[in-house]
């Protein structure tokens, strides 16, 4: 909260908020670290799972301290927090929210560390056969054995903090140089890097220029492809880099953007850069758009597909639907001729992708559910549910009707939400493991 503390006391208010705010986190987190200096903590998957579960919900409370002592009731405060944490960027009313540059820097810090989070723990607990059905790139940390769990995640933290903090340097200093700001260049080199989709201008990614579009476009990129690849580019390993996901990400932007121009008639060649500008920023579920207004079924579609499995991307992830339609495939040849031999199945290990295939859509269905019995329409609640669950907030500004934010919604749906972002971010085996009394008995 420094950042914040020392613009909103150059502005001449609301410092005391993020004072109060760090000094509770400070002594909450020293009496933490104190009372279990002693214990020896377990490191099997109940305990990662416990670990990633008080993240996503308990580090959002005291993120929202400051928001509440701004004046947010505590229900508006926690959103705009597990909002900011989780990068779904889903704010309550974003043109107001934009005269408090202070809370803007710090929605924008929180999606920044929400971003290295999710990195991280993907790389270190979820990205495993069992949950995505296939092998991936190595991460560049030591994993342990098959019940070591904890340990991975510091060593995740400690590989990816580095290239992590200089890709956004790189980012801020190439927004200084088209032409931003130093509070802009920090606000979008965070959030773009996160795929957090937040601006700092009314009007979004759109009121800025071109050269500001070119600038942040490689980032946006990186925040949707595989960052154990960029990880191991950047220490110069370039052994074992054949990566299919990223490879295939970039292939989506194209395609998608390609379906964009012609979507929009093919309206001369100088349209294309902002189609896969577009593409690319709902991909890589920034959900941000600079280009005129895409069709709204193939947006929705592209945020759902989302960017790398070990990305701050969100969405269901693109290694799984390979999976998908490698099964496919394997199943249509098997139709086709069934008596033939295709020998050894390449799929080994399936049953984690089609679990969370089936809890993603159950969830999207109830989340759609759920906000049309709040008595919104039925293009607001698809639109929403898709934003929530694929951590893509600004998909609402594309609905009829959602440009005033997410404070249409009011408790108790407000709640739901948040559960709906907080699920976008864990793996499927994950959440029914919570709801399981066996897994939590000793």
């Amino acid at each position: 909260m420094a950042g914040p503390l020392v613009l909103a006391a150059a502005k001449g208010t609301g410092a005391g908020a993020y004072l109060f705010g760090s000094i509770l986190t400070i002594f909450v987190g020293l009496g933490a670290v104190f009372f279990s200096r002693d214990r020896r903590m377990a490191s099997d998957f109940r305990s990662a799972l416990l670990f990633v579960l008080l993240w996503w919900s308990v580090a959002p409370a005291f993120a929202a301290v400051p928001f509440i002592i701004g004046g947010l009731s505590w229900d508006a405060a926690y959103f705009e927090a597990v909002s900011a944490l989780t990068t779904t960027g889903a704010w309550l009313a974003p043109n107001a929210m934009l005269a408090d540059q202070a809370g803007v820097l710090w929605r924008a810090e929180l999606q920044w560390i929400g971003g290295l989070a999710s990195v991280t723990i993907a790389a270190a607990v979820f990205i495993r056969p069992a949950f995505i059905g296939t092998d991936t790139l190595l991460p560049p940390f030591s994993r342990g054995d098959r019940n070591s769990h904890l340990r991975p995640i510091r060593n995740a933290f400690a590989a990816f903090v580095g290239p992590y903090f200089l890709i956004t340097v790189v980012a801020v200093l190439a927004l200084l140089a088209a032409g931003t700001g130093i509070y802009e260049a920090v606000i979008l080199a965070f959030s773009t890097l996160s795929s957090g989709g937040l601006t700092p201008r009314e009007g979004g990614l759109a009121a800025f220029h071109s050269g500001v579009h070119a600038a942040l476009f490689p980032f946006i990129l990186i925040s949707g492809a595989n960052f154990v690849l960029i990880a191991r580019l950047m220490k110069g390993d370039f052994r074992r880099l054949r990566d299919d996901e990223t490879k295939t990400f970039l292939l989506i932007v194209l395609v998608v953007g390609a379906l964009f121009w012609l979507m929009e008639g093919g309206k001369g060649v100088a349209r294309i850069p902002s189609q896969i500008f577009d593409a690319a920023s709902l991909l890589s579920t920034n959900g941000v758009v600079i280009g005129s207004e895409p069709p709204l079924l193939i947006a929705l579609i592209t945020a759902i597909i989302g960017g790398a499995a070990v990305s701050t991307a969100g969405g269901f992830k693109i290694v799984r639907w390979l999976v998908i339609m490698r099964r496919a495939r394997e199943e249509i040849r098997r139709l086709i001729t069934p008596s033939s031999v295709f020998g050894r199945s390449r799929i080994a290990n399936e049953l984690g992708v089609w679990m969370h295939f089936l809890v993603f859509t159950m969830t999207l269905a109830g989340l759609v559910l759920a906000v049309t019995a709040s008595g919104h329409k039925f293009e607001i609640a698809v639109v929403t549910a898709t934003a929530i669950l694929s951590n893509t907030g600004a998909l609402l500004a594309l609905a009829e009707g959602g440009g005033e934010g997410y404070a249409i919604f009011e408790a108790p749906l407000r709640f739901i939400l948040v559960g709906g972002m907080i699920l976008g971010r864990l793996e499927a085996v994950a959440a029914l493991a919570l709801i399981n009394r066996a897994f939590w008995r000793t």
